[in-house]
């Protein structure tokens, strides 16, 4: 009999030990996930604000999910104080995915844009990261065209040389982010 309590023993112990860990792991989580769900709020809304400066809080802003699917539509959240929204777009570019967040004022005016993610070509399609390439996007409303050279038309984007796809793509996400908004404002 002692053989068996030889190998029990230890299975036992490992058991017990066990139990006792994965409980504590439960409480502490149950103590933690309120922070931790907070504290991601508030850094996601101050990603907002880089794009929509005078936003306060913001609330996500409920849209047919096969609509904003379709137009490449990630997030939409409007700020409480009505300063605008702050829209997300995933397009596809040249290397892949960009993901860029667009802020909009009330009056359906681009006030911020910035990419959050991108795999563009170094050297050429990543200058869409460029805030001197991203400002043409600034106070444009309606819908963006992509011009090759300077344009000259209150709603162009001047293409970036060699860059063609992914200026493009952002062009693309800039009418997306306007067509969400369009959509959020009637919400």
């Amino acid at each position: 009999m002692s053989k068996a309590k030889e190998i029990l023993m230890p299975v036992l112990v490992l058991g017990v030990v066990c139990l006792v860990v994965t409980a504590l792991l439960g409480v502490t989580n149950f103590f933690t996930a309120p922070i931790i769900a907070a504290n991601q709020g508030s850094k996601t809304d101050s990603s907002r604000k880089v794009v929509l400066a005078d936003g306060d809080k913001f609330t996500k802003v409920d849209l047919p999910e096969s609509e904003l699917t379709g137009l490449g539509v990630t997030e939409v959240y409007k700020a409480e104080n009505g300063a605008g929204y702050a829209i997300t777009t995933a397009v596809v570019g040249y290397h892949g995915e960009i993901t860029s967040m667009f802020g909009i004022d009330p009056e359906g005016k681009i006030v911020g844009l910035t990419v959050l993610s991108h795999t563009e070509t170094k050297g050429l399609g990543e200058r869409i990261a460029d805030k001197d390439w991203q400002s043409q996007f600034i106070g444009k409303s309606g819908t963006l065209n992509l011009v090759k050279g300077t344009g000259g038309g209150d709603n162009d984007i001047a293409a970036l040389a060699g860059a063609t796809i992914s200026s493009t793509a952002m062009t693309t996400a800039a009418n997306s982010a306007l067509a969400a908004f369009e959509m959020a404002k009637g919400a």
